[in-house]
């Protein structure tokens, strides 16, 4: 019976051991070819607990059987620093440097999600006492018969800005606009918008002027899951019992999985042929709706800089909802720049947490 259970436990190691390795492959392999490994790379934190507790067990048992594991995490450590950072560069600040900040606004709350009153007022005064040079906004909305969430207004609390860059790409209702901005306390040179096939996903480029430098600027958002409420609901309840209906929005949730990796996959390929043919540094922010172990993650960075890596402590964690609650909000940069203090910022005024830091020209 023992050699029957130690068996069991070794296979069952087995499988969580190849289930690490796909997480890695994830980072290469685009879910338009096939969509599993990313999955994989969803789940790759929690396949590292796992293994770690393998590891664990095969040592208190005294077994060799725990290299196993633990080569496979080692040789993938990198992806570890993707989501947890013990010190980063820190700054004091100087006149030289940008402060950079991106958020996620949740359509400042249009749909009153929350009950709170004013949650745009409440935003955009958040921003304001931050002082960033260059804001880049996802979901951002107006609304054009209602002074309070107005661009007008949001103009207005956000002052002190050179120029602004909005790209509407459809209307909510006949008099709301939804789609992404950017404001920066720099002059624009100029203004570009990608609009993905198929979905009201974007991405808009801004080149800013930084005195004899022009920095390029990607303000992206890309394909989310769209998962309701409801889907929520029934993977809270699945601990007691499977039925029929669960079943059916489990299948549901990976149909939606399958086809939101398989969009990004398109749009992140899309995206990045712009970005490689910049002529000019890049700053790349925004709700990339994936974690840093995917495809998206490896593609768009490529040779840039991480600014979290760089200059982040903790856990970086920048979704407050339920799934993925990861990191799926960023900030990269050309090598030309040097990041420092990069902050989450823990405010609850959206489902996503604002991400900032500071930049400073180096080469």
């Amino acid at each position: 019976m023992r050699k029957l259970v130690k068996r069991i436990i070794l296979w069952a190691n087995a499988l969580f051991a190849l289930l690490l390795l796909g997480s890695y492959i994830s980072n290469a392999v685009s879910p338009e070819v096939l969509w599993l490994f990313a999955f994989f790379g969803l789940l790759y934190p929690f396949l590292v607990v796992i293994n770690l507790g393998f590891v664990v067990f095969w040592l208190w048992r005294g077994k060799w059987y725990f290299l196993l594991s633990l080569v496979l995490i080692l040789s993938g450590w990198s992806n570890a620093s993707r989501y947890l950072q013990w010190a980063g560069n820190t700054t004091q600040g100087g006149r030289n440097e940008i402060k950079v900040l991106s958020y996620n606004v949740r359509l400042f709350n249009h749909y009153q999600w929350d009950a709170r009153p004013a949650v745009r007022d409440s935003i955009l005064n958040f921003i304001s006492n931050e002082k960033p040079d260059i804001v880049c906004f996802q979901e951002y909305v107006t609304v054009t018969n209602r002074t309070s969430d107005s661009e007008a207004h949001t103009d207005k609390l956000l002052p002190g800005f050179a120029g602004k860059h909005i790209f509407y790409t459809y209307k909510t209702n006949v008099n709301s606009n939804y789609g992404l901005a950017t404001y920066s306390k720099f002059p624009i040179v100029h203004k570009h918008s990608l609009r993905f096939k198929d979905s009201y996903n974007s991405c808009i480029v801004t080149d800013v002027s930084l005195g004899e430098d022009t920095l390029r600027i990607f303000n992206v958002h890309l394909q989310s899951i769209k998962l309701k409420k409801t889907k929520y609901s029934s993977m809270d309840s699945l601990g007691h019992g499977f039925n029929a209906k669960q079943l059916e929005e489990v299948k549901d949730i990976s149909d939606r999985l399958r086809l939101a990796y398989i969009k990004r996959a398109r749009q992140v390929d899309e995206l990045n042929a712009y970005i490689r043919q910049s002529p000019y540094p890049v700053l790349v922010c925004g709700d990339f709706n994936d974690t840093p172990v995917s495809y998206t993650y490896h593609t768009i960075r490529g040779d840039l800089t991480d600014a979290f890596r760089s200059a982040g402590k903790g856990i970086g964690n920048t979704y407050r909802g339920k799934f993925p609650s990861f990191r799926i909000d960023y900030i990269f940069h050309s090598p030309e720049f040097q990041s420092a203090n990069y902050k989450t910022h823990p405010v609850d005024y959206s489902d996503h947490y604002p991400v900032s830091c500071f930049l400073k020209r180096v080469h």
